[in-house]
């Protein structure tokens, strides 16, 4: 009868607007291994330009960790949220806590058993600071009887160079902007400062009385660090990470950088 269908039609009414705002308006899902939260949230130092820059005008961030961050999202359909952290210890600290998903760091042995450390994927170059008029020319110069080679706290060279000079000693300084760095070569404090070349050269840059060596120490492994309880997290970022080495992704991510001492990590330095 006419008078029982009549409540029906509310209700249909109700129904067919509800389906129309979802499909108009569809939820972005969560990926719940990549980006529990629905947004893949990412920590870089940032003060290493050999990992990204970001732009003081539009707070846009470039670079081969940017292009990693948003590759990883596009695969995962979640939005990224991309932060610099003053150094590779908060970087860590966000990490382990779950503030991030995943951080971008250099795995060393002092960083050992707090996070898991993905393939390496990029190394980046380390040589030294000199003063202008200093004999030395190379970075096998330095180690030698009576000299200081200064570094920054926490930074990965500076664990590298106490595991392997036998002479020189390593000086330490949390001012990541050089400015210790630049006062100490030019009162003669240490023969030379040790980074990461690109690092080095774009904090000094129109600092007269500086020259960079020609050569290197070696090259940092750069890592993808995730927390320590999630294996699965590690395996697709790994499986990630190999397709973007064969595809040429990061052989094209690394060139179009422009930054000075990057390559793409071998094959056979894939394990941190």
């Amino acid at each position: 009868m006419p008078g029982f269908l009549m409540p029906r039609f509310p209700m249909r009414c109700a129904l067919l607007t509800l389906i129309a705002v979802l499909l108009a308006c569809p939820g972005q899902a969560a990926d719940p291994v990549l980006a529990p939260s629905g947004t893949l949230r990412v920590a870089y130092i940032g003060t290493n330009v050999a990992q990204a820059r970001r732009d003081p005008a539009t707070g846009t961030v470039s670079g081969v960790v940017a292009d990693i961050t948003r590759e990883l999202g596009r695969r995962a359909e979640v939005p990224v949220s991309i932060t610099p952290l003053p150094t590779a210890a908060a970087v860590l600290e966000a990490v382990r806590s779950g503030q991030v998903d995943i951080g971008f760091v250099a795995p060393n042995p002092a960083r050992t058993g707090i996070v898991l450390y993905s393939r390496t994927y990029m190394l980046v170059q380390q040589s030294a600071l000199v003063s202008a008029d200093s004999p030395l020319r190379s970075v096998k110069e330095l180690d030698r009887p009576t000299q200081v080679i200064g570094v920054n706290t926490d930074d990965s060279v500076g664990v590298w160079l106490k595991g392997r000079l036998i002479a020189a000693k390593v000086r330490e300084t949390p001012d990541y902007t050089l400015r210790d760095a630049v006062q100490w070569l030019r009162n003669g404090d240490v023969i030379a400062f040790a980074g990461g070349r690109q690092r080095l050269s774009s904090a000094t840059l129109g600092v007269p009385g500086l020259r960079m060596l020609d050569d290197n120490f070696y090259g940092v492994p750069q890592a993808v660090a995730v927390p320590i309880d999630h294996q699965d997290r590690l395996q697709l970022v790994n499986t990630a990470l190999g397709e973007m080495r064969s595809s040429g992704f990061l052989a094209s991510s690394v060139a179009r950088s422009g930054i000075d001492g990057l390559a793409v990590a071998p094959v056979d330095t894939q394990e941190p």
